[in-house]
């Protein structure tokens, strides 16, 4: 007994509990019952009605019209009490009336029961079957309607099934009988139904009132944050005025507070020029800094607020006390209690130097640091507009690729520096020969690249390759070095020579690789004989396929250091396919054809599983790093793999780090992002590899929380001869560590550029000064017999620009 009163008092204990936390969901229960008692009262009625007329005529008598006359009663005493009680909002309720609803329920209940124990054992088989419908989907109605209140449900399921059980048992017809059973397991039914449907409406309304509990702690919260935090908070009402108007909050509108109380926000921000910037707005530049201002920001700003769904990072720029800043506005609708939109509550973020941050960084994204040319991405972004135009109205467009000839040798005999005068020289060159309408581009090394449409004949391109090789003629005068330059060039002409991006890409190259086996400083078309790489490539495709079905990749493992204790932190998958006939393939080469031809996503499933496996079984306590496609990270079930990956070898999801690189958020897709935010979840850690060279973008740096970025090698070779690579690599460290992310180093060869590193305060470095990549045998002995502490040191100076300010 004692075990049932307690069972009791936990399920029911808010119905009888004198506190007025339950007073409050009980008057909550009685409200929704009161709104659908009308129609329930009508129901009873009719239904009472239609009884009585269908047995009149048989066994009608004074009984029936005192019961009809008492239903009706019932009913009409039903309505009177909602329509007095309809406007009243009745915010606690007493145990008290929890009884009385338990009894007006039981009355109720008796009363179909009655009806169903005096008559229907003498009517007839149709009549019984009317009567046995309207009692039991009273039954059930009734008990729906009121199971907010179990006991009242409760109370007139029990009244009104013991009539219908004793109906059935007075019933003259000895079959009736039969149904007993069924009759009581409808009656279980029923308060199971009750009892779970009354569980989680008390649970939902606990819930709800915990919530605006919550809501008044937060209040308490937010006036702390307002005065310790460098952010601003503010509030409007349903028309837009301003609300509670802080005195930080009017420094920064640079207004009086008895002025801003009566004002608008969208007023305010659209008379201060401010205007909204997405993922597809340009910056202004930092000469005109409020060009793209336009009268409609406000506007804007009132579209956001009129969908009545919270906003996040909407950034706007103001002008305040004649200087710009950048602002980044989140905010939430303010609710009624019958769902309304009463206002809005929100933060203002000073996201200025963040603005200026993300400006050089898509500056950096867009273009080449050391010529100032657009790079590989504005590139593809440029030629992929010309693929789309070109053909259309008969206009011809070409894609020519260029080469410095014997650019190594000019590296390696005069240096760096006067390499790289050379390649700015080269630019200067090309730039002056283009049209406006020309785009030309450095790949990267001594690579460009020129995009050309409007043209009417391939002469065009023709004539306009041999004016760059006459322009290259004269020699370049660097560093007092006369330095002689000529350049290979392949042409691919659009639509001719291709229809996608990749086609003219790769035919172009195929191009240029013809004019240097041939006899560097010409120019070439593609023509169909130069496809010999196409062969290579449908070799490799069909070996790729053998060697999965076959298992002949292997996996070689670099180690990744931290820099401050010099202390092994982590290592990195690398794949290798050794192949008998192709010999060392790189994957450089085979991996683009395996995303060719749709392998990718089986290759990088074997890369996982195997790396997963030896990491388990072979480096005990060992992060690794495994890169993932965009392909894989498309399919939907790829969260589910590495789940299963992780599974079938043991290894924790905390030791598992992906690496994903920009050119994912190029064309992101949900499903990508999904995944991403499924891996995080898991606990797998995520790295942003390459960071710098493709399509850095701030916006998913800001969104998507990455745990580290890796700074490309590319910077990291160049850090003892450039400042504006240590300038981009201190840069990426900085927003990395502002952003709370890590940072590790690739291809550092270099004792000097590891002590630059140092000094920058990156996290970690892999590279071939620590470790070339090694089968995960000879990893684990060299990670057992790790010198601890003996960082390499460098006998070059630390460069002193270093330190000096961007």
């Amino acid at each position: 007994m004692s075990r049932l009163r307690h069972a009791a008092q936990r399920e029911f204990g808010v119905y009888f509990a004198p506190d007025a936390a339950s007073a409050e969901v009980r008057a909550q229960h009685l409200r929704s019952i009161l709104g659908l008692s009308p129609w329930a009262m009508l129901a009873t009625a009719l239904n009472a009605l239609m009884l009585y007329l269908a047995l009149r005529a048989d066994q009608g008598g004074l009984g029936m019209d005192l019961w009809l006359g008492a239903m009706l009663l019932i009913a009409g005493a039903g309505l009177h009490s909602w329509w007095r009680h309809r406007r009243s909002v009745r915010t606690m309720a007493s145990v008290r009336a929890m009884w009385r609803m338990t009894r007006n329920a039981a009355v109720l209940g008796g009363a179909w029961g009655l009806f169903a124990a005096l008559w229907f054992p003498g009517a007839t088989a149709h009549q019984q079957l009317l009567v046995g419908l309207v009692v039991t989907g009273s039954a059930c109605a009734g008990a729906y309607l009121m199971s907010c209140v179990p006991m009242a449900a409760f109370a007139y399921v029990i009244t009104l099934m013991t009539g219908g059980v004793w109906a059935l048992v007075a019933a003259p017809q000895r079959e009736m009988t039969l149904a007993l059973p069924l009759v009581l397991a409808y009656v279980g039914l029923l308060v199971q139904i009750v009892r779970s449907t009354s569980q989680t409406a008390t649970a939902r309304l606990v819930s709800e009132r915990e919530v605006r509990r919550q809501g008044q702690l937060v209040g308490l919260l937010l006036r702390d944050f307002e005065e310790h935090s460098s952010d601003l908070l503010w509030e409007i009402d349903r028309s837009g005025a301003l609300l509670n108007v802080s005195a930080r909050l009017a420094a920064a509108l640079d207004q009086p507070a008895t002025l801003l109380a009566s004002q608008r926000l969208v007023d305010w921000l659209q008379a201060h020029g401010a205007v909204p910037v997405g993922a597809n707005s340009s910056p202004a530049p930092a000469e005109d800094p409020l060009r793209a201002v336009m009268p409609n920001a406000g506007a804007t700003l009132a579209g956001a607020l009129a969908l009545d769904k919270p906003f996040r990072d909407l950034v706007l720029a103001v002008q305040v006390r004649g200087a710009v800043r950048w602002w980044s506005l989140t905010a939430k609708p303010l609710l009624t209690d019958d769902g309304r939109t009463a206002g809005w509550r929100g933060v203002i973020s000073d996201v200025t130097s963040e603005h200026q941050t993300r400006r050089r960084l898509d500056h950096l994204a867009h273009f080449d640091a050391l010529t100032g040319l657009a790079n590989r991405v504005r590139l593809r972004e440029r030629l992929q507009q010309a693929l789309q135009t070109c053909g259309r109205d008969g206009s011809l467009g070409a894609l020519l690729c260029l080469d410095v000839d014997n650019f190594k040798t000019i590296n390696d005999s005069l240096g760096h520096s006067v390499g790289d005068a050379v390649l700015q020289q080269v630019a200067a060159r090309l730039k002056a020969l283009m049209r406006r309408s020309d785009m030309v581009a450095r790949m990267g090394g001594d690579e460009f690249a020129i995009v050309l449409d409007g043209l009417a004949h391939a002469d065009e391109a023709a004539a306009l390759s041999q004016r760059i090789l006459l322009a290259m003629q004269p020699a370049c005068d660097v560093g007092g070095h006369s330095v002689v330059v000529g350049l290979s060039i392949g042409i691919a002409m659009i639509p001719q020579h291709g229809h996608t991006l990749d086609e003219v890409m790769g035919n172009a190259d195929l191009a240029l690789y013809a004019v240097k086996q041939g006899g560097r400083g010409r120019f070439e078309f593609f023509a169909p004989q130069l496809g010999e790489r196409s062969r290579r490539r449908l070799t490799i495709e069909q070996e790729l396929r053998r060697a999965l079905a076959q298992g002949d990749f292997l996996l070689h493992w670099q180690p990744q250091i931290g820099i401050a204790a010099w202390q092994p932190q982590g290592a990195e998958a690398l794949l290798r396919w050794p192949h008998p006939r192709l010999g060392q393939v790189s994957p450089a080469e085979f991996v683009p054809i395996a995303e060719e031809c749709g392998l990718i996503c089986d290759l990088g499933a074997w890369v996982l599983r195997q790396a997963c496996s030896e990491a388990a079984r072979r480096l005990p306590g060992v992060g690794i790093s495994v890169n993932v496609s965009p392909a894989q990270l498309s399919q939907p079930g790829f969260v589910a793999e590495v789940q299963q990956a992780l599974a079938a070898s043991g290894l924790p999801a905390r030791r598992l780090e992906v690496e994903v690189t920009e050119s994912l958020f190029m064309d992101a897709d949900a499903v990508a992002l999904a995944n991403l935010r499924g891996l995080k979840a898991l606990g797998v850690r995520i790295a942003l590899d390459d960071f710098g060279t493709g399509y850095s973008s701030l916006a998913y740096l800001r969104r998507f929380p990455f745990d580290s970025l890796k700074i490309d090698r590319a910077f990291v070779r160049e850090l003892t001869d450039r400042s504006d690579a240590r300038a981009i690599v201190r840069t990426i460290i900085q927003l990395a560590d502002t952003l709370g992310m890590g940072t590790i180093a690739e291809g550092v060869e270099e004792p000097a550029q590891l002590q630059v590193l140092h000094h920058a305060g990156c996290d970690a470095m892999q590279g071939y000064l620590a470790a070339r990549p090694m089968p995960v045998d000879d990893l684990a002995k060299l990670l057992a017999q790790w010198p601890k502490g003996q960082r390499p040191a460098s006998s070059q100076p630390m460069p002193v620009t270093q330190m000096a300010p961007l």
